[in-house]
């Protein structure tokens, strides 16, 4: 008896499964785009502090070299 509830409520999990499969799910493309956007502007934002930290420590080096 034990057994066949175990095959019921694995079979019922399965079909569950097979419903969230099925259903179709829309993608807006625009919404994928301007997330791509977003992280290329993040990622030169970040590159440009990098830089400018960089450049900074150059100079600093640079003033303290010549004092």
């Amino acid at each position: 008896m034990r057994n066949t509830e175990l095959q019921t409520e694995m079979s019922s999990q399965d079909n569950l499964l097979e419903k969230d499969f099925n259903t179709t799910k829309k993608v807006d493309v625009n919404v994928l785009l301007n997330r791509v956007r977003a992280e290329k502007n993040s990622e030169v934002k970040k590159n440009l502090i990098i830089t400018a930290g960089a450049l900074g420590t150059l100079a600093v080096t640079g003033i303290i070299a010549i004092l």
